[in-house]
């Protein structure tokens, strides 16, 4: 059904459209359900079949008690056909599944519609941030038609429909709008912006200083250890991110600093589920499997350790959450070499 009048007032159109949720995970299935309230129709595509079934038989995800997927919503497994009439794709698949999952869809006859990445993450390997994947995998058809939405938004909140504010972001101000009136609701507050690098670099890092935030949890550490790693972390971001053309401001909003309190603080955070079993002594292979459902930190702290190495930024929180994360640093022992750096200026760069 199309918005009510409280919905209505708050878009400055409305008009239905069909869009394609790529990924059954828990942001996905949240999305699909908010644009679906919005009137639109909505299709999901999953790779795995099984999930699909179990989506359609239950009409419930398991990891999202309580909220019943709307009848409306239909699912698929085939990528090479999932954009077939559809005039919008939504991307909320694993940042490492990006690519391979809009390779299906170009091979199927990507025609030109509008994507919104909703994944957080950096791509290993080549370090390319989404919309940059994305664009490389698309071509030329794609250009202009890229934006991202991101910021403070757990889906176990948003699909219960608790107020949220976040940022919907691309490089031409009329597209992040077109983002803005098709999710916006009286529970889904949607601001604008045009800084893509920013956003997209603020919604990756944050997670690898809130895997940092929950190993000093899990070592029994209190708020003051936790708000260091926050602030210090925030600095790193801000410091990457101007030098890779990121504005500043951007890491104070939303985007930035509003998902780093989120991610690095809530109970349903996966980085900071999984930081905290590492703190706890678990492997990181072990932390994985406690998490249970995919930690884009995992993945993402590599990358950005790379990046800090090949600009020259000082990235220490960050260095140090991949030391051990990958090469089996002791947590106690990353604690104490941040700790024991050499003193200076708070204001230093």
């Amino acid at each position: 059904m199309p918005p009510d009048d409280e919905g209505r007032r708050l878009q400055s159109w409305w008009i239905p459209v069909k869009i394609l949720v790529l990924g059954a995970g828990t942001w996905g299935i949240t999305l699909a359900g908010q644009l679906h309230g919005n009137g639109h129709q909505v299709r999901v595509w999953e790779y795995a079949p099984e999930v699909v079934a179990e989506l359609q038989r239950s009409r419930r995800h398991p990891k999202l008690p309580g909220v019943e997927i709307p009848d409306g919503i239909e699912f698929t497994t085939e990528i090479r056909t999932a954009s077939s009439g559809m005039e919008t794709v939504v991307c909320a698949v694993p940042a490492g599944h990006v690519r391979e999952t809009f390779r299906g869809l170009a091979d199927g006859g990507y025609s030109g519609q509008m994507v919104v990445i909703c994944s957080k993450g950096i791509e290993d390997g080549t370090h390319a941030l989404l919309s940059e994947v994305v664009s490389d995998v698309l071509g030329a058809a794609s250009k202009g038609r890229i934006g991202v939405l991101s910021g403070p938004s757990h889906a176990e909140e948003v699909s219960r429909q608790i107020p949220t504010a976040v940022t919907a972001s691309a490089e031409d101000i009329a597209l992040a709008e077109r983002i803005r009136d098709l999710f916006m609701t009286p529970t889904f507050r949607i601001y604008t912006q045009t800084d893509l690098v920013g956003v997209e670099l603020a919604a990756a890092l944050k997670n690898v200083i809130a895997i940092a935030c929950g190993i000093s949890d899990g070592l029994g550490f209190g708020d003051n250890s936790k708000a260091a790693l926050m602030t210090r972390g925030l600095s790193e971001i801000v410091r990457l991110g101007i030098h890779l053309g990121a504005r500043a401001e951007t890491f104070y909003g939303l985007a930035g600093i509003g998902d780093l309190m989120v991610t690095c603080m809530s109970g349903h955070s996966r980085n900071r589920n999984f930081g905290y079993h590492l703190g706890r002594g678990l492997t990181t292979n072990e932390a994985l499997e406690q998490v249970g459902m995919v930690v884009e930190g995992y993945y993402t702290v590599r990358a950005a350790a790379e990046l800090a190495v090949e600009h020259g930024i000082e990235m220490p929180i960050t260095v140090g959450v991949g030391d051990v994360v990958f090469k089996g640093l002791r947590p106690l022992e990353a604690v104490s070499a941040l700790m024991m750096r050499d003193p200076r200026s708070e204001m230093e760069t």
